[in-house]
């Protein structure tokens, strides 16, 4: 074992499921769960597992997808992002304009604001 028996036990105290083989049925609820887009942190805590040993199922199960990089912003996309705000449109309406998530859009309103009214 590569963990004291402290610390497993701490684990085994969170997650119930910890370092257990995964059952025919556990199996066939982590894959309904990621068909349905289930985020990982609830299909964690129903599974009584690790993120990490979700995460390592599902990969090995072919499932896995992993969240594709941010895309850089471009001069362009700023100042459209900047014009498009300025008159009015909503966050959604952005984002989906920009092929971005609203938070991407927030992220990005909160810097340029910062690098616009520098003294």
């Amino acid at each position: 074992m590569f963990m004291n028996p402290e610390d497993y036990a701490r684990m085994k105290e969170k997650y119930p499921k910890f370092n257990e083989p995964w059952t025919a049925d556990e199996l066939e609820e982590l894959k309904a769960m990621a068909c349905d887009k289930v985020a990982l942190d609830a299909m964690a805590e129903s599974l009584q597992r690790t993120n990490n040993a979700i995460r390592m199922k599902l990969k090995a199960l072919g499932l896995w997808e992993e969240r594709p990089r941010a895309l850089p912003w471009t001069e362009e996309d700023d100042e459209l992002l900047i014009e498009r705000y300025e008159a009015g449109d909503a966050l959604d309406v952005l984002a989906t304009g920009l092929g971005r998530s609203e938070r991407a859009i927030v992220s990005r309103l909160v810097k340029l604001r910062l690098s616009l009214f520098k003294p």
